[in-house]
């Protein structure tokens, strides 16, 4: 079964990078090439990602950003449903220049025209107290993870709110972080028997103010 997912995944990427994007936006890219001491880039499965936002249950108020969104796949699969704004927060200037011409090329295909591409460091990044939906692809070590759940948990207690956190490739101390917290509860997805294997390394949780959230009348 892994070689049924692999083949499609060559297919998908190879149908999307050539037709739709105009741009390769897959290989590895050596942490050298990018002005950083360590961290491989990698672009999340364009398999996982259709499968993640075709199920994602998303209203118009809703606000989505992709933690270290490098050239932009989340992004732009974000945006063509109908959040009422979508950002890329990306440390690398490089990486997001890709991303931008990427969203330029296809702005007539997409549903959220609001879209934000921010070149910081995540931690330096002022979270917006409307974000409500965060997708991360093992940007981050699990110290620097830690503050960034941090700054989420504060920003939910002074605009209460629930936040989904979707996390590809999430350590089991990733999951402990959050469960640490006491504001996370587990969301599972509901995905065919084919995708079972990429997607058990995709987590998502719902974080809640201290004292609960009800939906407004």
């Amino acid at each position: 079964m892994q070689g049924v997912i692999t083949r499609l995944e060559r297919i998908a990427v190879g149908r999307l990078e050539r037709h739709y994007l105009g741009v390769d936006t897959g290989g590895d890219i050596r942490p050298q090439e990018l002005g950083y001491a360590h961290g491989l880039y990698r672009g999340s499965s364009w398999l996982v990602l259709a499968e993640i936002f075709r199920r994602l249950e998303v209203g118009e108020e809703d606000v989505f950003v992709d933690v270290g969104s490098g050239m932009g796949r989340a992004v732009l699969m974000a945006a063509r449903r109908p959040f009422k704004r979508v950002i890329g927060v990306e440390r690398s200037a490089r990486l997001n220049q890709a991303a931008r011409g990427i969203i330029d090329r296809n702005r007539d295909r997409l549903a959220c025209q609001d879209i934000d591409l921010v070149t910081v460091d995540a931690l330096d990044w002022e979270i917006p107290d409307d974000l409500t939906v965060v997708y991360l692809y093992c940007p981050f070590p699990d110290q620097v993870f830690a503050r960034l759940v941090d700054r989420l948990v504060t920003s939910i207690e002074r605009s209460p709110r629930p936040l989904r956190l979707i996390y590809y490739f999430s350590t089991v101390e990733d999951r402990e972080v959050l469960r640490a917290t006491g504001r996370a509860e587990a969301i599972s997805f509901g995905v065919p028997r084919y995708l079972r294997a990429p997607f058990e390394e995709l987590s998502m949780f719902r974080l809640l103010p201290r004292d609960g959230w009800r939906a407004p009348p």
